[in-house]
């Protein structure tokens, strides 16, 4: 539920899913940040995404995630009736079809 007075904030006054404010403050934050750093830091979380819905199978998240690429690149021609690229699923689903 949004809070009444502050819009893109829980009735506990923290920052909802989508909050522009709260993405502002981390893009901000990924501005200070030496190329280095925000690299390491894209690596733990692709490493943490692989252990958490791949099994350790990093191959079948990079292409899990160039599909979802491809998917998402397509939707302005799918929605002009051209569309080649369907979404792959989520990952669990991914993986099983594999």
């Amino acid at each position: 539920m949004e809070h009444p007075q502050h819009p893109g904030r829980d009735g506990r006054g923290r920052f909802t899913a989508g909050n522009p404010h709260a993405s502002h403050g981390g893009r901000r934050r990924a501005e200070v940040l030496d190329p280095d750093r925000r690299s390491e830091i894209a690596g733990m979380g692709f490493a943490a995404m692989v252990a958490a819905h791949f099994a350790g199978d990093a191959l079948a998240a990079a292409a899990w995630l160039g599909e979802l690429g491809a998917w998402a690149n397509d939707r302005g021609y799918a929605a002009l009736g051209m569309g080649k690229f369907a979404h792959p699923g989520d990952p669990a689903t991914y993986r099983r079809a594999r």
